[in-house]
């Protein structure tokens, strides 16, 4: 892992994030909080290579490549492996659970969605889980891994509850209350994440083949393009602002720092009914 040019990518705005070096950093809860948070405001959500056509690789080299000298993001799994893999090289042993995105039928609810379990401390005993995937509505700090934990981020209460063998992340805004996602405690192996991630990034039901997709997350202000809208969220309220296709361009430069390429994209197939 390269640490330190992944530190440096994150250390990038912000006073909080100025002294964000490994030799300050210990593997405890406050290193986590804020090696999470800095990670969750410097990197996009987005899922352009699925959109052109190309292929979604979890290799360590090839994301350090797209997040740290592209300066790209990603979607969950490429943002929760890249972390996975900065906080074992600080010290920390993160054990990685796949969820199922409570949305839509139960019935087809599946575990396309990557969860860090972190044991913090002697005997691994104070437990955190963490999430820099989840798109802009998701944690930007970790949560305590326990029954009834609450968390107030960026105009968001977020609540962890347990039922039986599962874990629920809610989520509570100005207007409702609504569940994100469920995951359990049992370990993934490696292709177990992979199988995943083929699935959810080349089923043509999948929401990230229908969808194009950028997202920003900061404190005051997240922001999100699907498709036609932008979405943004600023103390817990939505504001939806329709979006033209002409501008698809200029508010992905504009709002996201991003270039998109002339197109087509896998979305228009969607849309044109093909």
């Amino acid at each position: 892992m390269r640490l330190h040019d992944y530190l440096e990518r994150i250390s990038a705005v912000g006073p909080e994030r100025a002294a964000l070096q490994p030799t300050a950093l210990g593997a405890d809860v406050e290193t986590l909080r804020r090696v999470h948070a800095a990670h969750r405001e410097t990197f996009l959500f987005e899922n352009l290579s699925i959109q052109t056509g190309g292929r979604i690789s979890l290799a360590l080299d090839d994301l350090q490549r797209k997040f740290l000298d592209d300066r790209r993001g990603g979607y969950c799994f490429e943002h929760n492996t890249l972390f996975a893999a900065a906080l074992r090289d600080l010290g920390f042993t993160p054990i990685t659970q796949l969820g199922r995105v409570r949305r839509g039928p139960p019935e087809r609810w599946c575990r396309t969605h990557m969860v860090l379990r972190i044991p913090i401390g002697p005997g691994g005993n104070d437990v955190w889980m963490a999430d820099v995937g989840f798109g802009s509505i998701g944690l930007i700090e970790p949560m305590p891994l326990r029954d009834g934990a609450t968390s107030d981020q960026g105009g968001f209460e977020y609540a962890l509850r347990r039922e039986g063998h599962l874990w629920i992340l809610s989520m509570r805004d100005a207007a409702s209350t609504m569940d994100l996602y469920e995951f359990s405690e049992d370990p993934q192996t490696p292709w177990d994440v992979e199988v995943a991630n083929h699935f959810t990034s080349t089923h043509p039901d999948s929401v990230f083949r229908r969808t194009l997709t950028i997202q920003r997350t900061g404190r005051d202000e997240r922001v999100v393009l699907r498709n036609d809208v932008i979405t943004r969220y600023r103390d817990g309220r939505t504001i939806d602002e329709p979006l033209e296709r002409d501008r698809l361009h200029a508010a992905a430069r504009d709002l996201f720092g991003m270039t998109l390429p002339d197109g087509p994209f896998v979305f228009d197939s969607y849309v044109a009914g093909v």
